[in-house]
């Protein structure tokens, strides 16, 4: 039975994707929003904050008490955190639950092999069974990599100070892309959906777009000479996972591995199935994806 999801609960609020989702769940204007926090921080005005203990079931499941649904965006690197959200949601009587996801396409064969996925493949996983048990529900947010943020730290491989490009294999797959901004609006709307957007993946994307022509854009509004070098990525992607068992593990030991699905079309292309218009999104138009990079080009320039 669909029920009206009013009281939402936020972990995470304070990290790049917790901080857009705060940002659309009190636009929105109907929900009750209560974020959880490890310790008093200074939010946004209009949410409710709770202090809780994350490493306790108990103290989360009282928590989570009264609420209809609960959006997961930590982001620490061991599954624990998530489980545990999961486990005291359930225990709590939650409704809904929004995984922390906001990734690739958890259902394409492949993805969740690979070990930088695993905390999202023990949430969904987890999420599953708890809807099969009882009576909660779940929706993930597939939304490719962010536009803006990879364009912003240099997750894109485009350096515009140094006028640099790495790409990952030829260029050429076409993936989507989503800012953090539009992530954050979608999961919001996703709450006034919960029928259509029952115990699935949602597919979002600001745009579909391959590194290349990324590439283009950034030369084109920033001028002067770039070098690019292409990367073959199946060898640095064995190199990556071999570090990964001998204990030689670096921030890029986990980045190449998300850089290969985004040069590999079996494990990153354009959605099959498109729910922009059922969150309130549309596909952005080509200079408006130009205007975004001059601005970061902009800003970095500085």
């Amino acid at each position: 039975m669909t029920r009206t999801i009013r009281n939402v609960a936020l972990a995470g609020a304070s990290g790049n994707v917790g901080a857009q989702v705060l940002k659309a769940l009190l636009a929105v204007k109907e929900f009750n929003v209560t974020i959880l926090s490890r310790s008093p921080k200074s939010f946004p005005a209009g949410a409710q904050i709770k202090v809780v203990d994350f490493t306790s079931i108990e103290d989360l499941s009282a928590a989570l008490m009264g609420q209809d649904a609960v959006i997961d965006t930590t982001s620490s690197p061991d599954a624990d955190t998530p489980l545990r959200l999961i486990e005291s949601a359930a225990r709590a009587g939650v409704y809904r639950f929004i995984t922390s996801d906001f990734g690739l396409d958890p259902e394409l064969p492949g993805v969740y092999e690979l070990p930088v996925f695993w905390r999202k493949k023990a949430s969904y996983e987890a999420v599953k069974k708890q809807a099969a048990e009882n009576h909660m529900t779940y929706t993930l947010i597939s939304c490719g990599a962010f536009l803006d943020w990879c364009l912003s730290n240099g997750f894109a491989g485009l350096n515009f100070q140094e006028k640099t490009a790495w790409i990952f294999g030829d260029g050429n797959n076409v993936h989507p892309w989503t800012t953090l901004e539009e992530v954050g609006k979608a999961t919001a709307n996703v709450l006034l959906h919960p029928q259509e957007t029952l115990n699935r993946p949602v597919y979002i994307h600001s745009v579909f777009m391959s590194q290349n022509q990324l590439f283009d854009i950034a030369k084109e509004v920033s001028g002067g000479e770039w070098t690019a070098i292409y990367n073959d990525m199946e060898p640095i992607l064995q190199k990556a996972l071999e570090d990964l068992k001998s204990g030689n593990i670096s921030d890029a030991t986990f980045v190449v591995q998300i850089q290969y699905c985004l040069a590999t079309k079996a494990l990153a292309h354009p959605w099959e199935r498109d729910d922009n218009r059922l969150v309130g999104l549309e596909e952005w138009e080509w200079e408006k994806v130009k205007a975004l990079v001059q601005d970061i080009a902009n800003k970095k320039a500085v």
